[in-house]
C-alpha cells in the first residue's frame, strides 16, 4: 500500500510540475511548493504519505546541517553537536562516537566520495559534450532536439523512474 501512495505522490508533483511549466520549459519551486500544497489538500488520501516524506526531508536536512565541518576555531571537523552518518540509517552523535564509529564513518564518506567523483565527472562529460554539439549545430536551440539529431536519443519503455500519467486514477 505504501508503493502505491508513494506512486500516486510522485505522480501528483509530476502532474503540477507540468501544468506550471512555463513556454520555456521553466519550472519555479515556490510556485510548485504552493500549488502542489493546494492538490494535496484535495487528496486527504495521500496526506499521510505526504506527511512521512515530508519528515523524511527533514531528517535529511537535519542530518546535512549537523554534517561535520571543518570549525574556524578549532581548525578541525569536532563539533559535539555533529552527527555521523554510519550507514543504513544509523547516525550517531560526534560526541558520542566511538573508534569503530570514526571507522565506519570513513568508509562510508569514501564510498560516497568515490560515487559523487564518478557521476560528476559523467555529468561534466556529457555537458562537455553537449554544448560541443550546440556549437556545431547552431541552427538546434533545444536540448530534445540535439539528443535526437545528434545523439540518437530514443524513448526507453522500460524507463520507470519517469513514470508517465496523465491521471491520478490510473493507478
Amino acid at each position: 500500500m505504501t508503493h502505491i501512495s508513494n506512486d500516486a505522490l510522485r505522480n501528483l508533483v509530476l502532474e503540477v510540475a507540468r501544468r506550471i511549466t512555463t513556454d520555456r520549459g521553466r519550472i519555479h519551486t515556490d510556485e510548485l511548493q504552493r500549488e502542489l500544497a493546494k492538490e494535496l489538500a484535495q487528496h486527504e488520501d495521500l496526506l499521510p504519505m505526504a506527511l512521512a516524506k515530508g519528515c523524511q526531508g527533514l531528517i535529511r536536512d537535519m542530518g546535512d546541517r549537523h554534517s561535520p565541518r571543518r570549525r574556524r576555531t578549532s581548525d578541525g571537523l569536532y563539533h559535539p553537536d555533529a552527527v555521523l552518518k554510519l550507514g543504513n540509517g544509523i547516525w550517531v552523535w560526534m560526541k558520542d562516537a566511538t573508534p569503530t564509529d570514526i571507522t565506519q564513518w570513513g568508509r562510508v564518506c569514501s564510498r560516497n566520495a568515490v560515487r559523487i567523483l564518478t557521476s560528476e565527472a559523467e555529468t561534466q562529460q556529457y555537458i562537455a559534450d553537449r554544448t560541443d554539439a550546440f556549437r556545431t549545430h547552431p541552427g538546434i536551440e533545444r536540448l530534445a532536439s540535439l539528443e535526437e539529431a545528434v545523439f540518437h536519443y530514443q524513448q526507453d519503455t522500460l524507463d520507470d523512474d519517469f513514470l508517465d500519467t496523465d491521471d491520478l486514477a490510473d493507478l
